[in-house]
């Protein structure tokens, strides 16, 4: 169930009726042992910030004994809302998954949507709402956008951003946004990963072009690959926009444009593939980021989008390599528990918005089993101690962030978009962006 134009909020709190749900609980430093906290939860003494500053320091201490509430400020319409009923599935999975299993020691995790439409002016008075007038004990988002619209707020309330759906660096500064963590991979990270991909395939005279989306979102990763790609030495021959897709792929072709990265946003990804096949557009390689996953896209894009190449981090839950994979299987049985259609169960959206739970999961247990128990300060330090290898995380990839670092996903694997098998197929193995 989700808000729509003119509801106020959507509660979600509601256990699954199935027995037996295998449930997820490996936290923090990797731990993978089902059913037990980590026993080396971090202690939020450990985890310096100034409580002084927070709006109401003693709310940032106190022990959270019955429900965990999250508010959720997310795009139930407007452009991307197709994309956000998808991941929305798979959160919502996983979280009343994890509620039939008994919650966290016993408090149940409970979610409040509100809709901002993408717009973050909405975002942000949704922000006010869940913070001063609901009293949530987290928040989360989708987009750069809305995140930057409330980011300021809510890190003046000391209320934790678990892993809202961005990539941009903004926010990574921990002494100036400690109670911020993202889930999407950094962009300049991201970035990096396709600038070394193109340079080892490529002379140095390749021809570059970008089309970036015209969104804060899109921005951020047009921006992160002209950072890496002038770092590395490697030109850029042209900038378009992608809002006229069609003008796009004409301005690249008549450039003589080989190599394309489309900085897409979810929803909008294939828009520019189909504008290239209809003006006979066919770039040498077409890259894209991670969040342009959505399969759904390029099968509406047919032979054009054949060939475009990302980096991933989500496994496949259809891909005949993860048949006998034990995260998968965990996967399928809470979405299929949660009434979830195999059409978006097979969704590598929904699998980003399953993961975004699990990681959410992982870090209310790791609070959960430190000194001073669940509060929002322990889920913070708990946020900011994560060496996780969650379930739907391609093996080999993590989650990793410490007091003093973030780097969120720890690695990619470059998979291609196959149009005649019409899903995406390994093109590489697990490449590591790990700080060493």
């Amino acid at each position: 169930m989700k808000t729509t134009p003119g509801t106020r909020y959507t509660r979600i709190a509601l256990p699954l009726a199935t027995a037996a749900l295998l449930t997820l609980s490996a936290c923090g430093s990797g731990s993978e042992e089902s059913g037990e906290a980590a026993d080396s939860a971090i202690d939020p003494a450990d985890f310096s910030i100034n409580l002084d500053d927070c709006t109401d320091p003693a709310a940032v201490t106190e022990e959270i004994t019955d429900t965990f509430t999250i508010g959720y400020s997310a795009p139930l319409s407007g452009p991307v809302a197709g994309a956000v009923e998808l991941a929305t599935a798979g959160y919502d999975a996983r979280i009343a998954a994890e509620n039939e299993a008994g919650g966290i020691d016993g408090v149940m995790i409970e979610v409040i949507y509100k809709d901002d439409a993408f717009a973050p002016d909405k975002a942000k008075a949704n922000g006010t709402e869940f913070i001063d007038s609901i009293g949530v004990d987290a928040l989360a988002t989708f987009g750069t956008g809305p995140l930057s619209a409330m980011v300021d707020d809510q890190n003046a309330a000391c209320v934790p951003m678990l892993y809202p759906s961005s990539s941009t660096k903004d926010y990574v500064d921990i002494e100036e946004f400690p109670w911020t963590t993202t889930i999407l991979p950094l962009a300049e990270n991201e970035a990096k990963f396709l600038v070394d991909l193109i340079q080892d395939r490529y002379d140095e005279d390749v021809k570059v072009g970008i089309a970036e989306n015209e969104t804060a979102s899109g921005s951020v990763q047009s921006e992160a690959f002209q950072a890496a790609a002038e770092d590395a030495g490697l030109e850029i021959t042209a900038i378009v926009s992608d809002a006229d897709p069609v003008a796009a792929a004409t301005e690249l072709l008549s450039q003589d444009v080989e190599v394309v990265y489309h900085g897409g946003v979810t929803g909008t990804c294939a828009a520019f593939d189909i504008a290239s096949g209809r003006v006979g557009y066919e770039p040498d390689l077409v890259l894209k980021p991670s969040n342009c996953v959505n399969a759904v896209e390029y099968i509406s894009a047919g032979d054009a989008a054949d060939g475009i190449e990302l980096g991933a981090f989500g496994k496949d839950p259809n891909a005949p390599e993860n048949a006998d994979d034990e995260g998968v299987a965990l996967y399928r049985e809470q979405m299929e528990a949660a009434g979830v259609p195999e059409d978006v169960i097979g969704n590598a959206v929904a699998v980003s918005g399953w993961t975004q739970a699990d990681l959410v999961i992982n870090t209310l247990k790791q609070a959960a089993a430190s000194d001073d128990g669940l509060t929002r300060l322990s889920v913070m330090a708990a946020a900011r101690d994560q060496d996780y290898a969650s379930p739907m995380l391609i093996n080999g990839i993590q989650w990793y962030s410490t007091p003093e670092l973030l780097t969120g996903i720890d690695g990619f694997r470059p998979i291609t978009w196959n149009a005649a098998e019409q899903r995406f197929e390994p093109a590489g193995e697990v490449i590591s962006i790990r700080p060493e």
